[in-house]
């Protein structure tokens, strides 16, 4: 509980001092808000005690409620690794958790440059309201800070932002969902640990990015659940992972969005 209050009470206390215009950003004219993108819940994943079988799916979800989990549980070295996993994963969720701890110094040693990076990879999506905490520490930060962040975040975009991570999260996610898919014909139903399996032995992170172990997720496995209502479920977290993402959507098969002379 304590570190849904600590982030809670940073964004808050952040967010409450924007209130000026909309004004350059990382040396970048702000854009017109997109609809607003829908956080994690961490409530909802407190619940699911952050499914280990999510992994296979959607790592930036999984890291991202495993990086919020060690924060509340004051373990805020992991914590932050955790978060810099899901960040690479496309989470904006943890990219604005980090931008809000790196300004305030909460989790780590105070850095407003860095601050202002992880911020401004936050609002790449444009939502409203880390625009409006990013444009908050922007005015409360110097010209120099300005410069440093400039930098910082030039370096991080080729790894963080949606270009790349985005993208990469997406095809993992579109390839995961058709090979679960894909046995539902032929009546097998689906284990994924976390989500159909309550008891689960918690594993370390891998750290190549490569597949969990079968026990986490295995097709064919007594008392599991078709995959038609395993991957809706799973849509549910893919939305709020891709929600605001140029070019795709998240309900149903994920595939390229038409532009808006086809669709009209």
């Amino acid at each position: 509980m304590a570190g849904r209050a600590w982030i809670h009470g940073a964004v808050m206390a952040l967010a409450l001092a924007a209130s000026a215009p909309v004004a350059a950003a990382l040396g970048q004219d702000s854009p017109a808000p997109a609809a607003s993108a829908v956080p994690i819940g961490l409530d909802e994943l407190g619940r699911l005690d952050c499914p280990p079988g999510l992994e296979r799916f959607l790592p930036g979800v999984y890291y991202y409620c495993v990086g919020a989990r060690d924060l509340a549980g004051q373990r805020e070295a992991r914590g932050v690794e955790m978060l810099k996993l899901a960040a690479a994963w496309g989470s904006k969720p943890a990219q604005f958790t980090l931008g809000v701890g790196y300004f305030n110094g909460d989790i780590v040693a105070q850095d407003h440059a860095q601050g202002l990076a992880w911020l401004g990879l936050a609002a790449e999506r444009r939502d409203p309201g880390y625009q409006a905490v990013l444009r908050s520490a922007w005015q409360q930060s110097t010209a120099a800070e300005h410069a440093q962040a400039d930098a910082l975040w030039r370096s991080m975009r080729p790894k963080y932002g949606d270009a790349h991570a985005a993208t990469r999260a997406e095809r993992r996610y579109r390839h995961e969902r058709n090979q679960l898919l894909a046995g539902e014909p032929f009546g097998r139903r689906a284990c994924i640990a976390g989500l159909t399996q309550r008891e689960v032995t918690p594993i370390p992170p891998p750290t190549d990015f490569q597949q969990v172990s079968d026990f986490q997720y295995s097709i064919g496995c007594p008392g599991g659940e078709p995959a038609s209502r395993l991957i809706h479920r799973l849509d549910g977290f893919a939305g709020s992972l891709f929600e605001g993402l140029d070019g795709y959507v998240t309900v149903g098969p994920l595939t390229p969005a038409p532009p808006p002379e086809a669709a009209r």
